[in-house]
């Protein structure tokens, strides 16, 4: 047995997922199944593909377009500029493709060891898509595409958009494999009021996706949050090694359970046969070695 791991979205927070793994690695923990959204989606590539160095993976994905407007140290920041252009999108994407293909090139999901699972969304239905087959650089890099902030991503006749805008940890993607653990790596709700229109606006459009994603959660036997301490910026590259340590703590805290979600379901039949087997063994003890 084993348990399937469903990794949420967050930007800089999904590094915290990479901990989470380096953890049930170490305590031996099967994997029967990765799904990812968005940075979740990298996380759950690169370990499926074997590349488990959060310094690789930062050089990769890192894009420093996005790390000087994020200066504020909150995605809000993205949309105050934002509103200022008439474009498709803030920033072009190109760093980002050339760093998801740097990190695996031509490699396809279906050829991945463990069964992956990417969640992207169509951005004219809102449906959750889950890619199964095809490119792993251009599947996360669907996944990864934050509205407004990327260009949407073309593919296999749809238009594809940053996963989280359908489910921000899929679990429903790896839900056939068995028991599943959903990683949530969301900050902290905002609790102040907002000062501008544009926040208030903001403000609902995140309290929408957090309902959604609560009841997607329920759905998850184990769900395992990253409660940061204090809110970090989608783009905060600084935070790496904070949310990677992190995200450790957070898995050795949670490994009683896990290792009980990992364990064979315990059924009466299990109990049946475990009783045959001792009998049988008694049995056997007793005509070989007499009275």
């Amino acid at each position: 047995m084993g348990v399937a791991l469903a990794l949420g979205g967050g930007g800089v927070r999904g590094f915290a997922h990479l901990g989470v793994l380096e953890v049930l690695s170490k305590e031996g923990i099967p994997l029967l199944a990765l799904s990812g959204s968005s940075a979740g989606a990298v996380a759950a590539a690169a370990f499926a593909f074997g590349l488990k160095d959060p310094g690789r993976i930062l050089e990769a994905v890192f894009d420093p377009e996005a790390a000087a407007l994020s200066s504020q140290g909150r995605l809000q920041s993205f949309y105050r500029i934002l509103s200022g252009f008439r474009r498709p999108s803030l920033l072009s994407g190109e760093r980002a493709r050339a760093g998801l293909f740097q990190l695996f090139g031509e490699a396809r999901l279906e050829e991945s060891p463990i069964p992956l699972r990417i969640q992207a969304a169509d951005l004219f239905t809102g449906e959750a898509v889950v890619l199964k087959e095809g490119r792993v650089a251009e599947a996360v890099l669907a996944s990864s595409a934050i509205p407004g902030v990327f260009p949407p991503v073309l593919l296999n006749g749809r238009l594809l958009v940053d996963g989280d805008v359908a489910e921000k940890v899929p679990v429903r993607a790896v839900r056939p494999f068995g028991r599943v653990v959903a990683v949530d790596v969301s900050n902290p709700p905002v609790t102040a009021p907002p000062k501008t229109a544009l926040e208030a606006a903001l403000l609902a459009g995140e309290a929408s996706r957090r309902r959604l994603k609560e009841l997607a959660l329920k759905e998850a036997d184990l769900v395992l949050r990253l409660d940061p301490p204090y809110p970090i910026d989608t783009f905060d590259h600084t935070q790496v090694e904070f949310v990677y340590e992190l995200g450790k703590a957070r898995a050795l805290e949670a490994l009683p359970e896990i290792r009980r979600l990992a364990r064979p379901p315990y059924t009466p039949f299990c109990c049946i046969l475990r009783a045959l087997r001792r009998a049988v063994s008694k049995n056997l003890k007793d005509r070989y070695n007499g009275p």
